[in-house]
């Protein structure tokens, strides 16, 4: 392609002035057909209802902001949150949790207990059992009874003793013997995990413990109290706090759900389970929230429209509203279930107008309400902002729904009429975007020919140097040589990168990858790599287990974003990143974060376009030719996901891949 060539234009004048005749006399023709009577007495109806509609959301608004006033005031003078928040969820069916800020940190929920369990270990008494189950493996009743004399010490060393001692036994056949020495803790196992666990214990601990206890209670044949003990303890995890359900979740679904489907007893833990769906969100809004730091000059005073915080993926969204508490630098925040809270105000509403109600999320699913067709919608204002409000057809007066013939008269002019402006849009469109690949395929075939030329004529200047024999000596003579080498290698290495970004291999399959163990090569490999260029790299990576799916695509994705926030960090400071990865319900999630030059708010889209730099200081050092992104936009395409680009941390840029989990 040569760069002084008239770039080609797919401009059809032509075409477009045909397509605006057409439409114009459509146009004209629907219009003469839409100024009659029923499209005015229509437009009246619609009107009204609409009218209607914006005042009943905005009563709504009040309803919500008035229910939650009293609870940032609460929270603003509570000595125990905890308790409050257990009787705020007993007492309001749209309540989930309370969260509280203090010189921007987060305090409520205050974070889980965890054991140490090499600590505990090192404890004399368990120690001894320890060194005496080498010595004496086949003894398990022996073994037991060595634990449980390490109890009524160190709380922690008796939670662990007497569960290692419950586990020999039970599975000795000795149950009534485990009964009896889980029952000698007491308070310890009668009281609710919540408070025992707010006493320093871990509660994944005292929940292994009851597990432990109802095998024991069904060994002996009182499947019945096993059966209540279980469905207790399930009852008791959906309604704990996140830090604590962090530490039992996995419990929950297993052993926990199992146990309790073996019974024949309440099915939880599925898709039908709403107490684990709320405890989930509540864990899932938590995580999102706990390293957010609010300024609290920033936020709204109480009584005034809270900030809102909504998940973008989940199904239904958590939703957290955040207000300024008015005491010091105190931050507060309500998360409320967002079926529940509708179903609240749709009960608060008229009869005589709640059967034409619905309300409907961004994709026009239903949330709650009438499933049938719309006659007008409005936006929520506050709060509720990502859903919007509609009346059905069926409001509508009995009187206008006799025209409807009127309506099939105008009908196909409409759709052709519709149909046409979307042809032109879509001719402007596909023209601009032909152009726009055009001049981005010059820009490339620019930076890659300055980078190639550079490289090469370092290397002829040093040859025609060598060949005319201009230099003193030997050693000068090997040092040209290393130098050509060395643009030698730094031409195949610029020659590499433009065909590893264009090009994609075409023997990569989808296969059983263990995402753990590539999560962990990446974290080594770049670890080193930002720490020698001054950089650190931070990995919190939570077990997801394997996933079907292309290694070396995926690989590659993860390398390309690694690789783009340790190339565009700031210069005045070393520059930090993250690497986040975890399991979203049906979804493997990969970010990377850093808090370097960052992405315009108005290229975070189009920066996943093939060719597509962005420009401006500090950026032009770093290279690259606008392939690696839209790389990575396929890789996440191929495996059923998608990738975005978000705020970063200090105006940095935050890119998330999520790809299918597919076992």
């Amino acid at each position: 392609m040569s760069s002084s060539a008239a770039p080609r234009r797919y401009v059809r004048p032509g075409v477009y002035l045909g397509i605006i005749v057409v439409l114009a006399v459509m146009s004209g023709v629907a219009l003469s057909e839409a100024l009659s009577f029923e499209a005015a007495y229509q437009a009246r109806e619609r009107r009204a209802l609409s009218e209607g509609l914006s005042q009943l959301v905005d009563q709504w608004e009040t309803l919500l902001a008035e229910r939650t006033a009293p609870w940032y005031a609460e929270l603003a003078t509570a000595d125990d949150v905890a308790s409050l928040e257990t009787r705020r969820r007993r007492d309001d069916d749209f309540f989930d949790a309370y969260y509280l800020w203090e010189r921007d940190e987060l305090s409520f929920p205050a974070s889980a207990v965890e054991e140490d369990l090499v600590a505990l270990r090192a404890d004399p008494c368990l120690e001894r059992v320890a060194t005496l189950s080498a010595a004496q493996p086949g003894d398990p009743v022996r073994l037991a009874q060595e634990y449980s004399n390490c109890a009524g010490r160190d709380p922690a060393v008796t939670l662990l003793a007497v569960s290692e001692a419950a586990e020999l036994l039970v599975n000795a056949d000795q149950a009534a013997a485990a009964d009896r020495l889980i029952r000698r803790l007491g308070r310890t196992m009668s009281s609710p995990i919540a408070q025992v666990a707010a006493q320093g214990s871990d509660v994944r601990r005292l929940v292994i413990l009851r597990l432990q206890h109802a095998r024991a209670i069904d060994a002996l044949g009182r499947g019945d109290i096993a059966q209540a003990w279980l469905a207790g303890l399930a009852e008791e995890i959906g309604a704990l706090d996140a830090p604590l359900l962090e530490r039992v979740s996995d419990l929950y679904h297993f052993p926990l759900a199992t146990d309790l489907r073996a019974y024949g007893g309440p099915t939880i833990g599925g898709d039908g389970d709403e107490t684990a769906a709320r405890a989930e969100r509540r864990l899932a809004a938590w995580r999102e929230l706990r390293t957010v730091a609010f300024d609290p000059r920033d936020l709204p005073v109480p009584g005034e429209a809270p900030r809102v915080f909504v998940d973008p993926y989940a199904d239904p969204p958590w939703l957290v509203l955040v207000s300024r508490l008015g005491v010091g630098d105190l931050v507060g925040a309500v998360q409320v279930d967002q079926a529940a809270l509708l179903k609240w105000l749709l009960q608060r509403t008229s009869p005589s107008i709640r059967p034409f109600l619905s309300i409907r999320d961004a994709d026009g699913r239903v949330v709650a309400g009438s499933s049938d067709d719309l006659a007008v919608t409005v936006d929520f204002p506050h709060a509720l902002r990502h859903l919007r409000a509609g009346i059905t057809l069926s409001a509508v007066s009995t009187e206008t729904q006799t025209r409807r013939a009127f309506f099939a008269r105008i009908l196909p002019f409409a759709i052709a009429i519709a149909v046409g402006f979307v042809a032109l849009l879509a001719l402007i469109r596909n023209d601009r975007q032909q152009e726009l690949l055009l001049q981005r395929q010059r820009d490339f075939v620019a930076r890659v020919s300055h980078e190639l030329k550079t490289p090469l004529a370092g290397i002829r200047v040093m040859a025609e140097t060598i060949e005319m024999g201009a230099f003193r000596d030997d050693a000068q003579r090997a040092a040209f040589a290393r130098r050509i080498v060395d643009e030698a290698e730094r031409l195949t290495t610029r020659v590499n990168e433009v065909i590893r970004a264009a090009t994609r291999p075409s023997d990569d399959v989808p296969l059983p990858v263990d995402i753990d163990a590539l999560v962990q090569d990446l974290a080594v490999a770049w670890s080193s790599r930002f720490s020698e260029a001054g950089a650190t790299l931070t990995v919190q990576a939570e077990p997801v287990g394997k996933a079907v799916a292309m290694p070396v695509l995926l690989r590659d994705a993860v390398t390309n974003l690694l690789d783009n926030a340790l190339k565009y960090r700031k210069s005045e400071r070393g520059g930090r990143a993250w690497l986040r990865v975890y399991a979203d319900r049906r979804w493997i999630v990969v970010e990377v974060e850093d808090d370097g030059l960052g992405v315009p708010v108005g290229d975070r889209k189009s920066i996943f376009d093939r060719f597509r730099r962005v420009e401006g200081p500090g950026r032009g050092k770093a290279g690259g030719h606008g392939l690696g992104l839209s790389f990575v936009a396929e890789t996440a395409k191929l495996h059923g996901g998608k990738v975005e680009c978000l705020e970063g941390t200090n105006g940095g840029a935050k890119f998330v891949l999520r790809i299918r989990r597919r076992h």
